[in-house]
């Protein structure tokens, strides 16, 4: 045998037993260094939302990520003697739905929707109408001698002439609490002596002329009775809360949800901790701290507790802060905009320009800048945290949100003093503002500059009748400018499907609407000088029972009850659509490389979806079954 052919001989003889000692090593080695697939999902269509927006056929999941994605023939091969195989037959599959504006935390409209007694909601123009429904819903209650009584109102003009000494004559032994809003309502004399006397919360006590409190509490005043001196539920109470809470999060399951964000106090996260001890969180949370909101010491309490923002895991994280509503809703003229109404509602308690709460939430004579949320917003920026889930519906207060972004970067700003070296650029931050009913087209590019994130719900215009409301204040041309996710697409912002998934609750399932207003009026007759507002939306309910009405209406951007296209200019895609609630969607939290796609490394959450999304016709997206649903590579929820 020549040399060389020893050599050649030799050297595959070695290569054949190194390689034969690597596959016998592989086999000893421990499952923690080599393990097949979990799951492997093959033979479908796989709609990754990637920035590319890939399809792919098949994807493999381990240890509750995506290990890969690509073609079935690869992906089966990943595929091991326990791994699961799910053979799509075809089905569409989609990355888990990330809801933003989450209205589905137990406790998370406070008192209005109370723990501590059964929430009645009270609808009157008449204020004798009103203070007798109030002295049946006290009378008819089971409140012993100091308890706490709640109720709320319909924001009517008549409502605002509730005073303090009216709910003393109704219920003299106990401390009550009738809200308007979800910063604002009405306390009798016992309920004002709960608060402590803060100078700070002299703004927000509102008084007569004589100097004599009139019983309204706003703002500041309003944020301590509710979030520091009310009490907590307890005993039975508290532990139907935490069922009911886990009952609305697999309820979020089922219509496609894997990630549930939005601001949240105290007691909402608490319950939501409890269930995330216990081990049975079957949606992600992403909590907007609600610390600074219509809070007289938000600075001083988040010195205490330090920057938490980006604390936790993968199931139960805090993402930022919040701090009050700007303006309120189109049904009772609220929405603070840059140009007047054209004509207002018998009753509008608001005027021409709409409700600013940052000035309202303030008695006259005081600087308002220095007594509301603006400066709690700033304080926020000061100590690192990203501003977020801020509602804010007109345009007017948009400029007041872009204002406030530009004083919170100022190191001299006149409230916040300097920087403290934590704080970093509102771009930095991603402040993010929900609801996007008017967003001009010279706020969006502002608001781009900022990597702002905007988040647009479809319910207004395309599930309720405000676009009724809205043409009857501000005119047609107005609402077909409204929710212009064309505009702030093309302005470089990636907007985000607001689903607003809000679902009954515990405290919820006491709420009863009185509404004294029925038969005042034509119900049909909605621009006669006789209207008094807007009805509520029942008839809109069962279409909430899926997202996937809501990706529909923003690309047909039709509402069936009326008929109506509003703003056909502003169409999206069923892809731009589907990055809406999921890639994008990510953003809010950033959370782009955890959640949101499909692609290997990322959270295994996933939706095996009934038909396809891409071709079913666009007025029958809302049928679109769920048919599975993945958090984590674990089945959350199948179709029976």
């Amino acid at each position: 045998m020549t040399t060389h052919k020893k050599f050649v001989t030799t050297f595959f003889c070695i290569l054949w037993v190194g390689c034969m000692s690597f596959v016998n090593g592989q086999q000893d080695l421990p499952a923690e260094v080599l393990a097949y697939a979990d799951t492997v999902l093959y033979n479908g269509k796989v709609l990754t939302a990637d920035d590319k927006f890939t399809i792919a056929q098949a994807a493999a999941i381990r240890d509750g990520k995506f290990l890969a994605v690509g073609d079935s023939a690869r992906i089966l091969k990943m595929a091991g003697p326990k791994t699961e195989k799910i053979d799509l037959q075809g089905k569409t599959v989609v990355p888990g739905f990330i809801e933003v504006h989450s209205g589905n935390y137990e406790g998370w409209h406070g008192p209005s929707g109370p723990a501590y007694f059964p929430d009645v909601r009270l609808k009157f123009n008449s204020l004798d109408a009103g203070l007798r429904a109030m002295k049946e819903v006290v009378d008819s209650s089971k409140a012993k001698p100091g308890e706490w009584i709640f109720f709320s109102f319909f924001r009517t003009e008549a409502a605002y002439q509730v005073t303090g000494k009216m709910l003393d004559a109704i219920a003299p032994n106990n401390p009550v609490l009738a809200s308007y809003d979800n910063t604002a309502g009405v306390v009798n004399t016992l309920g004002l002596k709960t608060l402590p006397k803060w100078p700070e919360l002299e703004p927000s006590i509102f008084k007569d002329a004589k100097g004599e409190p009139t019983g309204t509490i706003k703002n500041w005043a309003y944020g301590v009775l509710t979030y520091e001196v009310l009490p907590w539920p307890e005993g039975k109470l508290w532990d139907d809360m935490l069922q009911s809470q886990l009952r609305m999060m697999h309820r979020l399951n089922e219509i496609g949800v894997t990630t549930m964000g939005g601001r949240a106090g105290g007691l909402s996260v608490t319950l939501c901790k409890v269930l995330y001890d216990r081990g049975v969180l079957p949606v992600r949370l992403r909590i907007i701290s609600e610390v600074p909101r219509v809070n007289p010491n938000a600075e001083g309490m988040l010195k205490r507790m330090g920057n938490l923002q980006g604390i936790g895991d993968e199931w139960f994280k805090i993402v930022g802060a919040t701090v009050s509503s700007i303006d309120s809703n189109m049904d009772n003229g609220g929405y603070m905009t840059r140009n007047p109404k054209l004509k207002m509602y018998p009753g509008d308690a608001f005027g021409a320009y709409g409700q600013n709460k940052w000035i309202d939430g303030v008695d006259k004579g005081s600087d308002w800048k220095q007594y509301s949320d603006y400066k709690s917003a700033l304080v926020a920026h000061k100590y690192g945290w990203s501003v977020s889930d801020m509602h804010i519906q007109g345009d007017g207060g948009v400029d007041l949100m872009i204002e406030t972004m530009k004083a919170a970067e100022k190191a001299d700003n006149p409230v916040t003093g300097q920087r403290t070296g934590l704080e970093r650029s509102v771009a930095g931050q991603r402040w993010g503002f929900v609801h996007g009913m008017m967003r001009a087209p010279d706020q969006l590019k502002e608001l781009a500059k900022a990597d702002a994130q905007l988040s647009f719900s479809p319910d207004y215009l395309f599930l309720s009748k405000d676009g009724e409301y809205g043409t009857f204040q501000y005119g047609a041309d107005a609402v077909n400018r409204m929710s212009p996710i064309r505009t702030a697409i093309d302005s470089g912002l990636k907007p985000i499907l607001e689903a607003r998934g809000g679902l009954p609750s515990f405290y919820r399932s006491f709420d009863r609407t009185i509404d004294l207003t029925k038969g005042e009026r034509p119900a049909e007759d909605r621009t006669a000088a006789n209207v008094t507002g807007p009805d509520e939306d029942d008839e809109f309910a069962s279409l909430n029972s899926t997202y996937f009405i809501k990706l529909e209406k923003f690309i047909t951007r039709k509402n069936d009850s009326t008929g109506k296209i509003w703003g056909a200019q502003e169409k999206a895609s069923r892809q731009e659509l589907l990055w809406m609630i999921t890639n994008w969607a990510s953003r809010m939290y950033k959370a782009e490389k955890e959640i949101g796609t499909i692609e290997p490394g990322k959270l295994a959450d996933l939706l095996i979806l009934g038909a396809d999304y891409m071709t079913v016709p666009e007025e029958k997206i809302h049928e679109i079954p769920i048919l599975k649903v993945l958090v984590g590579g674990k089945v959350k929820y199948e179709k029976r």
